[in-house]
């Protein structure tokens, strides 16, 4: 397995369930199994410690305890699907916040898995074109140890939504191959307090009925014992041409496509980027990690004081009476207490100085009385307080950051504070962009009747110099043939994604999409959107060399709306980030906007604070021609497809234009 197919794999620890038999008095299991003690360490940091290695980056799927998972310092996702249902639920939501491709599920209460699990399940389901791949040792499958394709989220959405809860089931409408690992305690779980006691001391575990192979359906009057069959990995790649992709996706029609199947078709056919580079800390911001970086220490490095005030020992406090100790020294940050604490004494600390030898709790400042080296601490006090522990921010070992982040100056900040100096993070994309049309001009040239500025480009530039891209501006090309046709072989050879502004609407010059036609696997779509109808996407080739190609409209409005919400995305994950989309927030709308279901409109929109909270009003004339409505906006206003007109008052959904990179 190759670095770069590990990196497309997300690692799932499913952590979501009730954990009622290991808390057989507890029925709730209001205590998670995941968090239990298993040879000296929680039973998750034992699953954690052998997948993270295995993948690209770690998520949990957990439905309460978020706090004490964020430890590792990845992201913890709910069940979309309330009442803990199982499993699948678990699936589905590492799939639906995962970015890469594939997504490896592995449940927290088996410690002991392969460490080659995910390569040898990756190999099986490559090789095989399956959608699935379930962990088999011998006749015993662990379908809970299943690698999945991420194109298998909207199957599994619509086999939830229906009803369906059992793992099983699910996999057999799916084309699924069978890893034999012949080893069945590589798989053995952790379900009782009596499987617990047994895997801690080594006795043998108590033993379990064994679990049925998959069954597909009988024929009526077929023996159901007689159809126990392995399931056949029966061919189901994804798609990699443009036409056949379109034909699979639901509802699909060119003439007046939804917004979210656009998007689905963009996400499913472009791919994401594999070279990588060694960069200085300082000059990864804004960059792609391509490798998780693991701590190489732990942090904080000791125990230390959260705060200021008097270290003491725990065992000197006492519920219901004051305690006078002894100050025999203080702790300072960088400079620690070198003696013992013994019984019934104290030392002055400040925050971040490591804890005393003996000490354990940490007594504010503000609930002290201290009389010379007499310290008095009122009853009541807990045992522990205000401690940080060595490795509780991030022990060593862990991720510290996953790949696929975006580097910000926190990222910046954390990567320093472990002692890296360098950092690997994916190469810039380069894309290529021109505008279409024998009516534009530069800047700075004379203006004849009828010409106008070319302006796309300079907002496609910002747009794009702002996602950190290497760019090649082709200038204006004219409306001719041959023109055209070498202005997108230069770019399809030059870079991985190419931009246009013109030339897709219905009654312009045919030129350009004869050329898109002729030179790749090219679409073209009436977007049911408003600003930013017509749009072209697809992938073109020049020689061994291809780009993929976003054919934008001309207005200057529906350029940039169609940028944010088709291109950018999609650049995003080219580029190998991991998040792509941009969130949205309710406001209150200050006025009434008239829209028709059926499409998807963005308003330019003015966000301010009114009366305490949030609340937006458009900025008038809303034409797509109208560039000024941007200028002056600082956000969208998204009128959903389903969506009808708005009353002044009602809540709508507003993405922020700061930020947007």
């Amino acid at each position: 397995m190759t670095p770069a197919e590990r990196q497309s794999v997300t690692g799932l620890i499913l952590a979501g369930g009730r954990s009622a038999r290991m808390n057989p008095a507890d029925g709730d299991g209001r205590r998670d199994k995941a968090l239990m003690s298993f040879r000296g360490r929680r039973l998750i940091d034992h699953v954690f410690e052998r997948i993270a290695p295995q993948v690209g980056g770690v998520m949990i799927s957990a439905n309460r305890n978020h706090e004490q998972f964020k430890s590792f310092g990845v992201r913890v996702v709910s069940d979309a699907i309330g009442e803990f249902a199982g499993p699948l639920a678990g699936l589905h939501a590492g799939l639906s916040a995962s970015r890469r491709p594939y997504l490896i599920a592995v449940p927290c209460d088996s410690p002991f898995f392969p460490e080659d699990l995910v390569e040898r399940m990756f190999d099986a389901l490559e090789s095989t074109g399956t959608q699935v791949a379930v962990a088999m040792s011998g006749e015993q499958p662990h379908p809970v140890f299943a690698l999945t394709r991420r194109t298998v989220l909207a199957h599994l959405t619509d086999f939830l939504k229906g009803g369906g809860r059992k793992i099983d089931a699910w996999y057999d409408s799916l084309s699924t191959v069978q890893v034999d690992f012949n080893d069945d305690a590589l798989f053995g779980n952790i379900n009782t307090p009596e499987e617990l006691e047994a895997f801690e001391t080594g006795a043998p575990p108590p033993p379990r009925a064994p679990k049925p192979r998959f069954r597909r359906e009988a024929p009526p009057a077929a023996d159901p014992a007689d159809v126990v069959v392995e399931i056949a990995a029966a061919p189901a790649p994804e798609p990699t041409d443009l036409q056949s992709l379109v034909s699979c996706v639901d509802g699909y029609d060119p003439e007046a496509l939804p917004v979210a199947r656009a998007n689905e078709v963009i996400r499913r056919f472009v791919r994401p980027i594999t070279g990588t580079e060694q960069v200085a800390v300082r000059d990864a911001l804004g960059r792609v990690l391509a490798r998780d970086i693991v701590s190489p220490i732990n942090v904080p490095a000791h125990d230390n004081s959260a705060m200021d005030g008097w270290a003491v020992r725990g065992s000197d406090l006492a519920a219901d009476a004051e305690v006078v100790l002894t100050e025999i020294g203080a702790a300072l940050a960088g400079r620690e207490f070198a003696g013992k604490v013994s019984r019934g004494e104290c030392v002055r600390i400040t925050t971040g100085a490591v804890m005393p030898h003996g000490c354990d709790t940490v007594i504010p400042l503000e609930l002290v009385r201290a009389e010379g080296t007499r310290i008095r601490i009122p009853a009541g006090q807990e045992a522990g307080a205000n401690r940080r522990l060595a490795g509780e921010d991030l022990a060593r070992g862990r991720a510290a950051v996953s790949a696929g982040r975006i580097m910000r100056p926190a990222e910046l900040g954390l990567v320093a504070s472990l002692g890296i100096p360098e950092v690997q993070v994916m190469r810039r994309l380069r894309v290529a962009f021109f505008s279409t049309g024998d009516e534009l001009k530069s800047v700075g040239e004379t203006l004849a009747e009828g010409e106008v500025y070319d302006s796309n480009r300079y907002t496609l530039f910002g747009m794009l110099r702002r996602l950190g891209v290497d760019l090649l501006d082709m200038g204006v090309v004219r409306d001719d043939p041959a023109a055209l046709e070498a202005a997108f072989r230069t770019a399809a050879a030059s870079a991985d994604a190419v931009i246009t502004s013109g030339g897709v609407s219905v009654g312009e010059a045919d030129h350009t999409k004869a050329i898109m036609r002729k030179l790749g696997d090219v679409v073209f779509w009436k977007i049911a959107m408003r600003p930013g109808r017509p749009m072209a996407f697809g992938r073109i080739a020049e020689g061994d060399k291809d780009a993929y190609l976003f054919g934008l409209p001309g207005n200057p409005v529906a350029v940039m709306v169609t940028f944010y919400h088709f291109v950018r995305a999609a650049l995003l994950h080219m580029a190998g980030a991991a998040e792509t989309e941009l969130p949205l927030l309710k406001v209150k709308s200050l006025e009434a906007m008239r829209k028709k279901p059926g499409r998807t409109e963005y308003q330019r929109g003015i966000l301010s604070q009114q009366g305490g909270e949030l609340a937006v009003r458009v900025t008038g004339a809303q034409g797509s021609g109208i560039l000024r409505s941007m200028s002056e906006a600082n956000c969208f206003v998204v009128l959903g497809h389903d969506q009808g007109s708005v009353k002044a008052g009602d809540l709508v959904d507003v993405m922020l234009f700061d930020g947007l990179a």
